[in-house]
């Protein structure tokens, strides 16, 4: 399902499990046209919690004050709410998962904490290809 389609019905704030080959920059104008805020949270290349939170502050432009912990990216997130919804697509999180599962773990917990609060986030892991979902993700829902 495009971006498109995703935003026209409604997508509800939350962290989901999508199935798409398509470009990160056609997402980013989908999300744009439709009116959204988009994000791009790139992970590729990052292998603990420090690189993780450190890429979440260049996408999310945390401020400066940001702790580089799991408290702070919370807090930080929950500062930076406009109310308005957000698309953020996580691409690269394979290759974290690979290397600190537990850094994936907390950070979909406070993905979707944060979505549920602020009702803002609306959050797409990509799944490359006809890959098999990692357990961890199993429980979110697919769009």
């Amino acid at each position: 399902m495009s971006v498109t389609e995703l935003l026209a019905e409604g997508l509800p704030p939350g962290v989901y499990r999508w199935n798409s080959a398509e470009p990160a920059e056609a997402v980013e104008r989908e999300a744009v046209e439709a009116g959204w805020t988009y994000t791009l949270l790139d992970t590729t290349g990052v292998l603990d919690k420090a690189g993780f939170l450190d890429t979440c502050a260049t996408a999310f432009d945390l401020p400066r004050w940001f702790g580089r912990n799991w408290d702070a990216l919370a807090d930080s997130l929950g500062d930076r709410g406009t109310g308005e919804p957000e698309l953020v697509l996580w691409e690269g999180w394979q290759h974290l998962l690979d290397a600190d599962h537990d850094t994936v773990a907390v950070a979909l917990q406070i993905f979707g904490e944060d979505a549920k609060e602020s009702g803002q986030l609306r959050i797409l892991m990509r799944l490359p290809g006809d890959a098999e979902v990692p357990c961890l993700l199993v429980g979110l829902p697919a769009v």
